[in-house]
């Protein structure tokens, strides 16, 4: 079931449903990209339609940041007022998950598709991020999964034609790059048809986690929905990104609501 978050359709899926939906694209003839929406892509998405666009015809919407399950439960709430809602975030977690159930996250996803991968003989390339941050992630992740098949390991490269051949020319099920959004899913749209790959995805900075370049927020800052507090106090040079995802996408959904009774 598709989720409307602010005109940005939403999968309620689980991890589980995500990783068959994964499974199902690299068995399937034509290939398809996923995107894990949370709040600061949705920002993007309100000012730019055809990046919206690219977000509304993925093969999968997998809803990403706690800002997501706060806002489809907001949205289709009546009676609830903002700054309540707001504090069910921490304080009622529950409530806020009655509507999109799960958080999928796409830097935990990625260990549950290279196990997929693993188990059914899928190709991986990896491609994108500083430094070395794809290499040593290829690394963990065989570390983890001596079976997995990883064809392509790539950082510091330009996404132009010459990364396309290379692509191309490694003949791998999965693609998982870390550009950046919103030039990670336009990018994968664009050029999808000519990759030859099955399924691919855009995941941010998740290398840089599994590489270690970052530390990974605890799992409780996880559950209650505070990775990106985590991640202003340990990274504060994304503070303007975190304005974006935090009170700007508030705003957004606030307004949104109002706007559409």
């Amino acid at each position: 079931m598709k989720v409307n978050i602010v005109g940005v359709l939403v999968d309620n899926v689980s991890k589980d449903e995500a990783v068959e939906a994964v499974s199902s694209l690299v068995r399937s003839r034509a290939p398809g990209y996923i995107v894990t929406p949370y709040s600061e892509m949705i920002v993007f998405a309100l000012s730019n339609p055809q990046y919206k666009s690219v977000l509304n015809n993925a093969s999968l919407s997998i809803p990403d940041g706690i800002g997501i399950l706060w806002a489809a439960k907001y949205l289709s709430s009546k009676n609830v007022g903002l700054l309540g809602s707001l504090l069910a975030v921490v304080f009622k977690p529950q409530y806020v998950r009655s509507v999109i159930r799960e958080r999928v996250t796409g830097s935990r996803l990625i260990y549950d598709i290279a196990k997929l991968a693993a188990e059914q003989n899928y190709s991986l390339s990896l491609i994108g991020g500083r430094g070395n941050v794809a290499t040593q992630s290829a690394y963990e992740l065989k570390r983890l999964y001596p079976n997995l098949n990883i064809k392509l390991a790539l950082s510091d490269r330009a996404f132009d034609s010459k990364i396309v051949d290379e692509i191309v020319e490694s003949n791998s099920d999965i693609l998982l790059i870390a550009y950046s959004p919103p030039k990670q899913e336009m990018w994968l749209a664009e050029n999808l048809s000519k990759l030859n790959v099955k399924a691919a995805i855009g995941l941010g900075g998740t290398f840089d986690y599994i590489a270690g370049k970052h530390p990974v927020a605890p799992d409780l800052a996880h559950y209650l929905g505070l990775e990106w507090l985590w991640r202003l106090v340990t990274q504060p040079r994304r503070w303007k990104r975190m304005w974006n995802a935090v009170p700007v996408f508030i705003w957004k959904v606030y307004k949104y609501k109002i706007n559409s009774n």
